[in-house]
Protein backbone atom coordinates (compact mmCIF):
# COMPACT_ATOMS: atom_id res chain seq x y z
CA UNK A 1 0.00 0.00 0.00
CA UNK A 2 1.27 3.51 -1.41
CA UNK A 3 1.36 5.97 0.84
CA UNK A 4 -2.10 7.84 0.03
CA UNK A 5 -3.99 4.57 0.03
CA UNK A 6 -2.52 4.33 3.53
CA UNK A 7 -3.26 7.35 5.01
CA UNK A 8 -7.14 7.03 3.60
CA UNK A 9 -7.20 3.83 5.19
CA UNK A 10 -6.16 5.21 8.31
CA UNK A 11 -8.85 7.85 8.32
CA UNK A 12 -11.56 5.63 6.17
CA UNK A 13 -11.50 2.96 8.57
CA UNK A 14 -11.63 5.34 11.79
CA UNK A 15 -14.53 7.27 10.16
CA UNK A 16 -16.61 4.47 9.33
CA UNK A 17 -16.03 2.16 12.77
CA UNK A 18 -18.06 5.07 14.77
CA UNK A 19 -20.93 4.60 12.60
CA UNK A 20 -21.01 0.72 12.02
CA UNK A 21 -17.96 -1.23 13.15
CA UNK A 22 -19.08 -4.31 12.61
CA UNK A 23 -20.40 -3.88 9.46
CA UNK A 24 -16.66 -2.60 8.77
CA UNK A 25 -14.87 -5.58 10.08
CA UNK A 26 -17.17 -7.37 8.04
CA UNK A 27 -16.48 -5.79 4.93
CA UNK A 28 -12.76 -5.44 5.15
CA UNK A 29 -12.54 -9.18 6.16
CA UNK A 30 -14.42 -10.24 3.22
CA UNK A 31 -13.00 -8.34 0.78
CA UNK A 32 -9.05 -9.74 2.13
CA UNK A 33 -10.96 -13.65 2.01
CA UNK A 34 -12.74 -12.80 -1.47
CA UNK A 35 -9.70 -11.07 -3.26
CA UNK A 36 -11.41 -7.62 -3.56
CA UNK A 37 -9.03 -5.96 -1.51
CA UNK A 38 -5.11 -6.55 -1.63
CA UNK A 39 -2.15 -5.87 0.17
CA UNK A 40 -3.62 -5.46 3.48
CA UNK A 41 -1.08 -5.46 6.49
CA UNK A 42 -0.77 -8.51 8.44
CA UNK A 43 -2.89 -7.37 11.15
CA UNK A 44 -5.74 -6.47 8.90
CA UNK A 45 -5.53 -10.02 6.92
CA UNK A 46 -6.78 -11.71 9.99
CA UNK A 47 -10.20 -9.87 9.36
CA UNK A 48 -10.60 -12.64 6.95
CA UNK A 49 -10.79 -15.61 9.09
CA UNK A 50 -14.05 -17.15 8.79
CA UNK A 51 -14.17 -16.89 12.83
CA UNK A 52 -13.68 -13.25 12.65
CA UNK A 53 -16.27 -13.03 9.68
CA UNK A 54 -18.78 -15.19 11.37
CA UNK A 55 -18.77 -13.08 14.53
CA UNK A 56 -19.02 -9.97 12.94
CA UNK A 57 -21.84 -11.17 10.77
CA UNK A 58 -23.46 -12.35 13.72
CA UNK A 59 -23.27 -8.80 14.88
CA UNK A 60 -24.13 -6.99 12.17
CA UNK A 61 -27.35 -8.61 11.97
CA UNK A 62 -28.11 -7.91 15.64
CA UNK A 63 -26.79 -4.20 15.32
CA UNK A 64 -29.24 -3.97 11.56
CA UNK A 65 -32.20 -4.83 14.00
CA UNK A 66 -31.65 -3.01 16.75
CA UNK A 67 -31.10 0.31 14.46
CA UNK A 68 -34.64 -0.48 13.10
CA UNK A 69 -36.46 0.30 16.87
CA UNK A 70 -36.61 4.18 17.78
CA UNK A 71 -35.92 3.24 21.37
CA UNK A 72 -33.91 0.41 21.17
CA UNK A 73 -31.35 2.53 18.92
CA UNK A 74 -30.39 5.14 21.58
CA UNK A 75 -29.31 2.15 24.35
CA UNK A 76 -27.47 0.78 21.65
CA UNK A 77 -25.40 3.47 20.44
CA UNK A 78 -25.19 4.02 24.46
CA UNK A 79 -23.28 1.27 25.09
CA UNK A 80 -21.40 1.67 21.63
CA UNK A 81 -19.92 4.90 23.04
CA UNK A 82 -16.80 2.85 24.45
CA UNK A 83 -16.78 0.07 21.90
CA UNK A 84 -16.87 1.80 18.41
CA UNK A 85 -13.97 4.37 19.48
CA UNK A 86 -11.75 1.43 20.29
CA UNK A 87 -12.11 -0.66 17.82
CA UNK A 88 -11.71 2.53 15.23
CA UNK A 89 -8.37 3.03 17.62
CA UNK A 90 -7.68 -0.67 16.50
CA UNK A 91 -8.17 -0.53 13.08
CA UNK A 92 -6.16 2.21 12.27
CA UNK A 93 -3.69 0.91 13.90
CA UNK A 94 -3.81 -2.10 11.94
CA UNK A 95 -3.93 0.01 8.97
CA UNK A 96 -0.62 2.33 9.55
CA UNK A 97 0.68 -1.35 8.59
CA UNK A 98 5.11 -1.23 8.43
CA UNK A 99 5.26 2.39 9.72
CA UNK A 100 7.59 4.18 12.12
CA UNK A 101 6.48 3.50 15.98
CA UNK A 102 5.52 6.97 16.70
CA UNK A 103 3.39 6.70 13.45
CA UNK A 104 1.94 3.58 14.42
CA UNK A 105 0.83 5.35 18.28
CA UNK A 106 -0.38 9.02 15.78
CA UNK A 107 -2.88 6.49 13.71
CA UNK A 108 -4.19 5.32 16.88
CA UNK A 109 -5.22 7.94 19.15
CA UNK A 110 -6.25 9.73 15.50
CA UNK A 111 -8.55 6.52 14.66
CA UNK A 112 -10.14 6.62 18.69
CA UNK A 113 -10.63 10.09 18.10
CA UNK A 114 -12.51 10.44 14.89
CA UNK A 115 -14.82 6.90 15.70
CA UNK A 116 -15.40 8.85 19.04
CA UNK A 117 -16.33 11.96 16.96
CA UNK A 118 -18.48 10.14 13.95
CA UNK A 119 -20.16 8.15 16.96
CA UNK A 120 -21.00 10.86 18.84
CA UNK A 121 -22.72 12.49 15.77
CA UNK A 122 -24.14 9.46 14.62
CA UNK A 123 -25.92 9.22 18.33
CA UNK A 124 -26.76 12.76 18.00
CA UNK A 125 -28.72 12.24 14.88
CA UNK A 126 -30.27 9.42 16.10
CA UNK A 127 -31.90 11.45 18.74
CA UNK A 128 -32.87 14.74 16.73
CA UNK A 129 -35.19 11.94 15.42
CA UNK A 130 -36.48 10.88 18.04
CA UNK A 131 -37.99 14.48 18.07
CA UNK A 132 -40.24 12.99 15.18
CA UNK A 133 -42.64 10.28 15.39
CA UNK A 134 -42.10 9.13 12.23
CA UNK A 135 -40.71 5.69 12.64
CA UNK A 136 -39.53 5.08 9.06
CA UNK A 137 -37.36 7.87 9.45
CA UNK A 138 -35.19 5.63 12.03
CA UNK A 139 -34.84 2.98 9.31
CA UNK A 140 -34.24 4.90 6.25
CA UNK A 141 -31.54 6.79 8.56
CA UNK A 142 -30.50 3.22 9.77
CA UNK A 143 -30.23 2.09 5.83
CA UNK A 144 -28.34 5.82 4.45
CA UNK A 145 -25.54 4.64 7.24
CA UNK A 146 -25.13 1.40 6.17
CA UNK A 147 -24.84 2.44 2.44
CA UNK A 148 -22.33 5.68 3.14
CA UNK A 149 -19.82 2.90 5.27
CA UNK A 150 -20.20 0.60 2.26
CA UNK A 151 -19.49 3.35 -0.37
CA UNK A 152 -16.42 4.86 1.69
CA UNK A 153 -14.95 1.74 1.90
CA UNK A 154 -15.24 1.10 -1.21
CA UNK A 155 -13.57 4.59 -2.36
CA UNK A 156 -10.61 3.62 0.24
CA UNK A 157 -9.76 1.23 -1.58
CA UNK A 158 -10.41 1.38 -4.95
CA UNK A 159 -9.80 5.60 -5.44
CA UNK A 160 -7.27 6.59 -2.15
CA UNK A 161 -6.87 10.19 -3.64
CA UNK A 162 -10.38 11.12 -4.30
CA UNK A 163 -11.07 9.30 -0.69
CA UNK A 164 -8.93 11.66 1.15
CA UNK A 165 -10.80 15.12 0.07
CA UNK A 166 -13.91 13.35 0.76
CA UNK A 167 -13.15 12.32 4.13
CA UNK A 168 -11.32 15.62 4.89
CA UNK A 169 -15.12 17.24 4.20
CA UNK A 170 -16.51 14.31 6.46
CA UNK A 171 -14.40 15.27 9.43
CA UNK A 172 -15.04 18.98 8.77
CA UNK A 173 -18.72 18.70 8.89
CA UNK A 174 -18.58 16.11 11.75
CA UNK A 175 -16.36 18.80 13.98
CA UNK A 176 -19.02 22.23 12.62
CA UNK A 177 -21.66 19.38 13.87
CA UNK A 178 -20.59 18.38 17.49
CA UNK A 179 -22.03 21.12 18.84
CA UNK A 180 -25.14 21.10 17.68
CA UNK A 181 -25.35 17.54 18.25
CA UNK A 182 -24.28 18.07 21.79
CA UNK A 183 -27.47 20.48 22.63
CA UNK A 184 -29.45 17.73 20.64
CA UNK A 185 -28.30 15.35 22.92
CA UNK A 186 -29.18 17.46 26.52
CA UNK A 187 -32.45 18.15 24.79
CA UNK A 188 -33.82 15.05 24.24
CA UNK A 189 -32.29 13.47 27.84
CA UNK A 190 -34.34 16.41 29.32
CA UNK A 191 -37.14 15.19 27.55
CA UNK A 192 -37.41 11.74 28.56
CA UNK A 193 -36.10 12.75 32.09
CA UNK A 194 -39.42 14.98 32.36
CA UNK A 195 -41.80 12.15 30.19
CA UNK A 196 -40.05 9.41 33.08
CA UNK A 197 -41.10 11.65 36.55
CA UNK A 198 -44.75 12.56 34.62
CA UNK A 199 -45.03 8.45 33.99
CA UNK A 200 -43.79 7.49 37.48
CA UNK A 201 -46.59 10.66 38.83
CA UNK A 202 -43.54 12.45 40.00
CA UNK A 203 -44.28 16.05 39.49
CA UNK A 204 -42.47 19.24 41.07
CA UNK A 205 -39.89 21.63 39.51
CA UNK A 206 -36.62 21.54 37.75
CA UNK A 207 -34.49 23.83 39.97
CA UNK A 208 -33.40 26.72 39.25
CA UNK A 209 -30.49 28.06 38.61
CA UNK A 210 -29.29 30.95 40.62
CA UNK A 211 -28.09 33.27 37.63
CA UNK A 212 -32.15 33.11 36.26
CA UNK A 213 -33.68 34.24 39.54
CA UNK A 214 -31.33 37.32 39.54
CA UNK A 215 -32.19 38.42 36.21
CA UNK A 216 -35.77 38.06 37.00
CA UNK A 217 -35.37 40.46 39.88
CA UNK A 218 -33.87 43.06 38.33
CA UNK A 219 -36.82 42.80 35.82
CA UNK A 220 -39.43 42.54 38.49
CA UNK A 221 -37.90 42.48 42.45
CA UNK A 222 -41.55 42.05 43.79
CA UNK A 223 -42.78 39.23 41.00
CA UNK A 224 -40.65 36.22 40.53
CA UNK A 225 -43.57 34.46 38.72
CA UNK A 226 -43.58 31.24 37.11
CA UNK A 227 -40.29 29.99 35.20
CA UNK A 228 -40.19 27.01 33.11
CA UNK A 229 -37.39 25.21 31.51
CA UNK A 230 -37.34 25.26 28.03
CA UNK A 231 -35.18 25.17 24.35
CA UNK A 232 -35.33 27.31 21.25
CA UNK A 233 -37.05 26.04 18.42
CA UNK A 234 -37.16 28.86 16.29
CA UNK A 235 -35.40 32.17 18.08
CA UNK A 236 -33.64 35.09 16.86
CA UNK A 237 -30.15 35.16 18.02
CA UNK A 238 -30.28 31.50 19.44
CA UNK A 239 -29.26 28.04 18.04
CA UNK A 240 -31.74 25.62 17.78
CA UNK A 241 -31.72 23.48 21.28
CA UNK A 242 -30.51 25.90 23.29
CA UNK A 243 -31.74 26.11 26.59
CA UNK A 244 -33.56 28.41 28.20
CA UNK A 245 -36.20 29.36 31.03
CA UNK A 246 -39.33 30.62 29.85
CA UNK A 247 -40.49 32.96 32.72
CA UNK A 248 -43.38 35.01 33.73
CA UNK A 249 -43.05 37.84 35.38
CA UNK A 250 -44.02 41.98 36.02
CA UNK A 251 -47.16 40.59 34.81
CA UNK A 252 -45.62 39.80 30.69
CA UNK A 253 -43.39 36.55 29.52
CA UNK A 254 -39.48 36.70 29.11
CA UNK A 255 -37.25 34.65 27.67
CA UNK A 256 -33.96 34.28 30.08
CA UNK A 257 -30.98 32.52 28.52
CA UNK A 258 -27.37 32.63 28.92
CA UNK A 259 -24.69 32.50 25.82
CA UNK A 260 -21.11 32.98 25.89
CA UNK A 261 -20.85 33.91 29.37
CA UNK A 262 -23.89 36.92 29.38
CA UNK A 263 -26.99 36.44 30.80
CA UNK A 264 -29.11 38.10 28.70
CA UNK A 265 -33.35 38.50 29.07
CA UNK A 266 -35.69 39.18 26.07
CA UNK A 267 -39.19 40.88 26.53
CA UNK A 268 -42.12 38.67 24.46
CA UNK A 269 -44.78 40.89 23.49
CA UNK A 270 -47.14 41.18 26.43
CA UNK A 271 -50.06 39.17 26.61
CA UNK A 272 -51.64 36.25 28.33
CA UNK A 273 -49.28 33.60 27.05
CA UNK A 274 -48.60 32.32 23.32
CA UNK A 275 -50.09 32.93 20.31
CA UNK A 276 -50.63 29.20 19.78
CA UNK A 277 -49.68 25.99 21.42
CA UNK A 278 -48.58 22.58 19.50
CA UNK A 279 -48.76 19.27 21.43
CA UNK A 280 -45.65 17.03 21.32
CA UNK A 281 -44.22 13.44 21.92
CA UNK A 282 -41.44 15.01 24.75
CA UNK A 283 -41.91 18.69 23.97
CA UNK A 284 -44.73 21.29 23.46
CA UNK A 285 -44.19 23.92 20.78
CA UNK A 286 -45.19 27.30 22.29
CA UNK A 287 -45.32 30.23 19.88
CA UNK A 288 -45.04 33.68 21.40
CA UNK A 289 -44.07 37.19 19.48
CA UNK A 290 -41.27 39.39 19.99
CA UNK A 291 -41.92 42.43 17.72
CA UNK A 292 -44.19 41.31 15.96
CA UNK A 293 -42.33 37.95 15.05
CA UNK A 294 -42.98 34.66 16.00
CA UNK A 295 -40.75 32.99 18.42
CA UNK A 296 -41.04 29.27 19.12
CA UNK A 297 -40.26 27.40 22.51
CA UNK A 298 -40.38 23.68 23.18
CA UNK A 299 -41.52 23.98 26.73
CA UNK A 300 -42.06 20.04 29.04
CA UNK A 301 -45.60 18.37 29.16
CA UNK A 302 -45.32 18.99 32.73
CA UNK A 303 -45.78 22.27 32.70
CA UNK A 304 -48.76 22.60 30.56
CA UNK A 305 -50.48 23.44 33.89
CA UNK A 306 -48.97 27.20 33.34
CA UNK A 307 -49.85 27.36 29.56
CA UNK A 308 -53.26 28.97 28.84
CA UNK A 309 -54.95 26.46 26.79
CA UNK A 310 -55.14 27.36 22.79
CA UNK A 311 -58.33 28.78 21.79
CA UNK A 312 -60.75 26.60 19.83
Amino acid sequence: MGPAQTLAAILGLSTVSGVNLYLTVLLVGAGQRFGWIHGLPPDLAILGHPVVLAVAGFLFLVEFLADKVPFITPIWDGIHTFIRPLGGALLALGAAGDLHPVAKVLALLAGGTIALGTHGSKMGVRLLAHTSPEPAGHSVLSVAEDVGVIGLLALVYTHPAVALPVLGAILLATALLLPMLARTLVFVLAGLRGALRSLVGRGGRDEIPAWVELKLLERAPSDPGEVLPCFARRVKGLPRFHRAFLARAGGSWHLVHRRWFRTRILALDAGPGPVRTFPGFLWDSAVFLRDGKPQILLVGRDWRHALPKPEA
